[in-house]
């Protein structure tokens, strides 16, 4: 398994292992600290391999789990994240990219440093001391190279995790939404519950296609789920119902108090929760 560690020219490091791709920033008012971003490398490097120990745990049913004592920060906080989100077929690895962003980023800010941003394939972790502010790019197909939308926020949003999930993306979904971002205080819920959003805008339509997930991948953590493979043109109606089922699910996460709100995207439509407008800027 091989292993790579890269200081880029905008100040982030890249950490590549296994599965892994993370880019580090740490920054103590605008003054870039590579050594500490380094350290944060060093610390995603032990959340994989805890993640890799503790496998045949977040590969189960999350409902049905109960915390060991024994288990890592990492896994504990997908566990957690997971079910809070109250879904029956969601497992901890539904929350795995933004736990380890957390987990890395929560390390990080505790040994200095004003601004931390990890980004783990897109589901990001922000720690912001006052005075500090983060800018997000988002987009509306997880496929596509440009950002649309752009968040900026201060320490005092409290917001802490940035996550997308969507139709070509790095996990399988249930539904066709081309991109769903979630805001919450830790990339932990928000990559739990954009899975969840994504998987409420799933409508039925002789357009969409699906298949058995274990089809596509044998040793996936969701045998015996139908998820997307493809949507072709679709009615307007079809889209807005797709969208109001997962603004709807959007709503109810954050009526709970477990997100800042959500933007879902679906055929070229976007729609966000109100919660989102403080925050939200188009491109």
């Amino acid at each position: 398994m091989g292993e790579r560690i890269e200081v880029l020219p905008n100040d982030a490091v890249l950490f590549e292992y296994g599965p892994m791709r993370m880019f580090i920033q740490a920054y103590a008012q605008g003054k870039a600290l590579i050594a500490l971003a380094n350290e944060g490398a060093c610390k995603a490097k032990e959340v994989l391999e805890d993640l890799a120990r503790f496998l045949p745990v977040i590969r189960k049913k999350s409902p049905g789990l109960k915390m060991g004592v024994g288990y890592p920060e990492v896994v504990r906080r997908m566990i957690e994240a997971t079910q809070k989100m109250e879904e029956p077929d969601l497992t901890p690895l539904a929350a795995v990219a933004g736990a380890a962003s957390d987990v890395v980023a929560d390390f990080m800010i505790l040994r200095g440093g004003t601004k931390i941003i990890v980004d783990n394939g897109g589901d990001i972790a922000i720690r912001l001391r006052e005075g500090e502010i983060a800018r997000v790019g988002i987009k509306t197909d997880v496929r596509a190279e440009q950002s649309s939308y752009l968040i900026s926020v201060d320490e005092a949003a409290r917001i802490g995790g940035v996550a997308t999930s969507g139709l070509g993306g790095r996990s399988f979904t249930k539904g066709i939404a081309s991109a769903v971002t979630v805001l919450s205080e830790n990339a932990s819920f928000s990559d739990a519950a954009a899975t969840a959003i994504g998987n409420a805008t799933n409508i039925e339509d002789h357009h969409i296609k699906r298949s058995l997930a274990e089809s596509i991948y044998p040793d996936t953590d969701i045998a015996g789920e139908w998820v997307t493979v493809e949507v072709g043109e679709l009615s307007h109606e079809r889209v807005e119902e797709a969208l109001d089922r997962g603004l709807a699910k959007a709503d109810s996460i954050c009526q709970k108090g477990l997100i800042k709100g959500a933007l879902i995207a679906v055929r070229g439509r976007v729609v966000w929760t109100d919660s989102l407008n403080p925050w939200l800027m188009r491109l």
